[in-house]
């Protein structure tokens, strides 16, 4: 009788050992019939290597650290332009990405990188939440920090939906960027550089003074346009010329102050409602002039066609009226605590005598742009250049007769303009092996150019479609935040020139009044660490080593 059971708990022990085992990870797996499915395969869309290596190895090192985890995962890069249309499009078709947001001026204040890029309201086709996060609790922090009146009180509401956005992981920060560029010292002088925007910015052209007779300002970039349609413009690299050549009711200061500039000044009446005056004499380039309705009518334009790039500032307007001959008023639905310095700086003045007989705005070519700004669309020719002549009936005087913006097709060929003086100024930042040549080339090839560094409250980060799995797993997204190794972007492939990342990093510690650094919440490269965080989530590996989701 022992020996029968003796060999029944043998063939127990056998059929067990059989069903259980180690997977090629070293992990004990259960049969695979009674595990979750396998992680979907993921791709990663990146930058090509010439227009933002660091990007591309990121890209690059996050998935070779989740293919030792078992997930089949590839990083593929593609042009910006494809890269926007992916995750901006109706149909989205992306799992992950890595990109970036700009630190334009107006973002110094916080509400784009809180309420635009996080709030369910833009997580939608063609929103900024283009990591599609969903969070009734951090919405309503989000909503009550930009109706908040009182700034300290409101700085409490900015560092409660960071933290919240730490916890949550909707997005990984993996560094920031110093704004390293340079220019032609030879030629320009006057040249103004700004805080998260660097030297191309709406001011540099504006008050550029030139010490030749070569009075046409020569700007590089590594980025292509993809379009002129201010309704459908989505990156930095275009609205960089389109603010140019579209005026705007106010615009940032270099000091961050609200200029007025369209407008010759507002008077806030209340909490919701502010009168903005509209400055007398201003011509469109084709000569109409521009008033109170092109105002009204842009801005309800923006507002009816849903251009979901500014809805995020625009939602809080209720009504637009005009109140007197040049005079327009904002009626709010709710107090918005930036209006002046978000809304009224950023959106375009549109002509409304070309504007409302377009069919379908949001898709109209625009090949030939006509604005009222300070600069004249002359011609586009995709890929290479942009040219743009000095508006002379304009209200500022202007030294230079104009810019060509130049598209260069990888840094080493903008390298060449700058030493050859082809090109004049760059609108983006130098990599960190051409900061070292031109840095240390006194009395060199080099010595014409000036080179600067202004801080960035830009990022780049690994962004995830949370509406697909396994995004969709707040585990796996904190376990991938320990996979990213943020000393390695910095230290390695930005030799230093800009700042580390980590989950929760939203807002940049150089806009050191609204940063919270408490918020930071996953910060570390610990492989182990993320490994033991997909165990506790009740992810598993196979007999073939590849990871599990967990058992619903």
């Amino acid at each position: 009788m022992n020996k029968k059971l003796f060999i029944i708990l043998l063939l127990v022990l056998i059929l067990t050992l059989t069903a259980c085992g180690k997977s090629d990870s070293g992990n004990v797996v259960k049969s695979d019939e009674n595990m979750g499915e396998i992680v979907p395969s993921i791709t990663i869309l990146s930058s090509l290597p010439e227009a933002n290596m660091v990007n591309y190895e990121m890209a690059n090192e996050v998935a070779e650290e989740l293919r030792k985890l078992g997930v089949d995962i590839k990083a593929e890069p593609i042009d910006f332009a494809v890269l926007i249309d992916r995750i901006y499009g109706d149909d989205e078709d992306y799992d992950a990405y890595t990109i970036g947001w700009s630190g334009r001026i107006e973002r110094l204040d916080p509400d784009m990188f809180i309420h635009s890029i996080n709030h369910s309201s833009n997580a939608k086709p063609g929103g900024n939440n283009t990591d599609r996060y969903r969070s009734d609790e951090f919405d309503a922090v989000a909503d009550a920090q930009r109706q908040e009146m009182d700034v300290m009180k409101r700085r409490d509401l900015v560092f409660e939906a960071q933290e919240i956005l730490g916890e949550d992981v909707p997005r990984i920060t993996l560094y920031s960027r110093a704004n390293v560029q340079a220019y032609n010292k030879d030629k320009y002088k006057g040249v103004i550089n700004i805080p998260g925007e660097g030297l191309f910015n709406e001011w540099t052209p504006m008050f550029i003074e030139p010490k030749t007779n070569d009075k046409v300002l020569k700007v590089a970039s590594n980025i292509n346009l993809d379009s002129l349609n201010p309704m459908k413009a989505k990156s930095v690299y275009e609205w960089r010329n389109l603010r140019l050549i579209y005026d705007k009711l106010i615009r940032l200061s270099p000091e961050i102050e609200p200029q007025p500039w369209a407008a010759t000044g507002w008077d806030v009446i209340d909490d919701t409602t502010v009168d903005v005056h509209l400055r007398k004499g201003m011509s469109f380039h084709d000569g109409k002039p521009v008033t109170v309705e092109d105002i009204k009518f842009t801005y309800e334009s923006f507002i009816e066609n849903e251009v979901e790039y500014f809805m995020s500032f625009l939602e809080p307007i209720d009504t637009i009226e005009i109140t007197g001959e040049n005079t327009v008023r904002f009626n709010l639905k709710n107090p918005y605590a930036p209006f002046i310095t978000n809304t009224l700086t950023q959106i375009p003045i549109l002509p409304k005598h070309i504007w409302e007989n377009i069919e379908d705005p949001r898709n109209y070519d625009n090949s030939n742009p006509i604005g009222s700004g300070p600069f004249v669309f002359k011609n586009f020719r995709p890929g290479e250049e942009l040219v743009a002549e000095t508006n002379r009936d304009y209200f500022q005087d202007i030294n230079i007769d104009g810019y060509i913006f130049q598209i260069f097709g990888s840094p080493e060929g903008v390298l060449t303009a700058l030493e050859l003086g082809s090109t004049d100024l760059l609108s983006f930042d130098l990599v960190p092996s051409h900061i070292e040549q031109l840095s240390n080339n006194e009395g060199g090839k080099f010595s014409h150019l000036e080179v600067t560094s202004v801080n960035d409250i830009g990022f780049f980060y690994l962004g995830m479609n949370l509406d697909r799995a396994p995004f969709n797993n707040k585990a796996f997204r904190i376990a991938t935040a320990h996979l990213v190794d943020y000393d390695l972007a910095l230290d390695v492939h930005l030799n230093g020139y800009g700042g580390r990342g980590g989950a929760g990093l939203v807002i940049s510690p150089v806009n050191e009044f609204w940063h919270n650094p408490n918020a930071i919440k996953y910060d570390k490269y610990d492989p182990e660490k993320a490994r033991e965080i997909l165990k506790e989530a009740g992810f598993t590996w196979d007999k073939d080593g590849k990871l599990r989701m967990p058992l619903e």
